[in-house]
């Protein structure tokens, strides 16, 4: 184990476990102002053995996760929310969520670690303004990775193939998907696996956008990779004329909603907005739906089956299959304990997980 106490990993351990730096200083049996200047890294040894020891028992972490050589990566410029707005989600679940993601980058880290990865299909980057706007990059893109007209059939399975690695997660109820791209990592995108399999697409589909098109945030970036996702899930000129003769009603949406794998409310905004429905017969919809409960969730009987992702369980699986790795195996080399690797990857120590081999 490293001599050095890496203060940042203990801020990351204090917001994962959603405590206070007064609750940890007194479980620790310490001081706030001395817990607070090991935290910022004041103390040039670090903190006693000792005082590592309760520190870690305090937070539930094991000592040897504190003396990771791992650096911090910010908060993603983009945290897609349920309700697209990221001031929706509150700063307490931000600071969870940083930390989480954090800590899931510490182990993806470790898993590639034991293998070599090669993407299949481009992953062009482009200016929005330079590209032709969100609608021609989106074309781009399903041109680049060959993607025939229609639905996207597999999306994840695509995204994939172009090097990105998909993850699900049980994250906050108002946060669908962020994305985290860090120098030596492939991008990894998070996604709710608590939502419908129409959010999710649409989410993957929406961080993909922000891979593509987003460096630095903007005040339109928001809108721009909705606008990226529409057209990479439905092309307009191809909605449109699946429109064409077409009755719009809560039956037909709910028609293209299995067709195209979206969710009946993204199909109704795409066809008023390119020109297959008029104003006032999309308004009477609209009222239907907010009438039905349905603008929050759909019929159960419109679901589809999710995707499911391969490439992360792959990673786990290569570790369990090919290295007959342990659930303590799994717990030494990512510095949690078991709880954690339940909750964060369903690796118990005794029983059966959900791992299995990916074909």
């Amino acid at each position: 184990m490293p001599e050095q106490f890496n203060h940042i990993l203990l801020l990351l351990a204090r917001q994962y476990r959603e405590m206070s730096q007064a609750a940890v200083a007194k479980s620790a049996g310490l001081t706030q102002p001395h817990y607070s200047r090991i935290e910022s890294g004041l103390l040039l040894d670090g903190p006693s053995k000792e005082n590592a020891d309760r520190i870690a028992d305090s937070l539930a972490f094991p000592v040897s996760f504190f003396y990771q050589p791992d650096h911090m990566a910010g908060l993603p410029i983009s945290v897609h929310a349920m309700h697209r707005k990221k001031e929706s989600v509150g700063e307490r679940e931000l600071k969870r969520l940083h930390a989480e993601l954090n800590i899931r980058l510490m182990h993806v880290r470790r898993l590639l670690a034991a293998t070599e990865t090669e993407a299949e299909l481009p992953l062009p980057r482009f200016d929005v303004d330079d590209g032709g706007g969100p609608r021609e990059i989106a074309r781009r893109i399903r041109s680049a990775w060959m993607i025939p007209p229609g639905p996207v059939d597999d999306l994840t399975h695509c995204i994939e193939r172009a090097g990105i690695l998909v993850v699900m997660c049980d994250l906050d109820p108002k946060i669908d998907g962020v994305t985290m791209q860090v120098r030596d990592l492939p991008p990894c995108i998070f996604l709710n696996k608590n939502i419908t399999a129409d959010r999710l697409r649409f989410s993957l589909a929406h961080e993909l956008g922000h891979i593509i098109m987003h460096r630095v945030p903007t005040d339109t970036m928001e809108d721009e990779a909705n606008t990226f996702a529409a057209e990479l899930l439905a092309p307009s000129k191809e909605l449109y004329r699946y429109f064409i003769g077409r009755r719009i009603t809560l039956e037909s949406l709910a028609r293209a909603k299995a067709y195209w794998r979206v969710s009946m409310q993204f199909v109704l905004y795409q066809a008023k907005a390119v020109g297959v429905i008029d104003h006032y017969p999309a308004e009477r919809l609209w009222r239907r739906i907010s009438q039905l409960g349905w603008r929050t969730r759909e019929p159960a009987d419109t679901d589809f089956e999710p995707e499911e992702p391969a490439l992360f369980p792959a990673l786990l699986n290569l570790h369990t299959a090919d290295l007959e790795f342990k659930p303590g195996d799994f717990k030494k080399l990512f510095h949690i304990e078991i709880n954690d690797l339940r909750e964060l990857y369903g690796i118990q120590e005794a029983g059966r997980s959900f791992l299995h081999v990916v074909k």
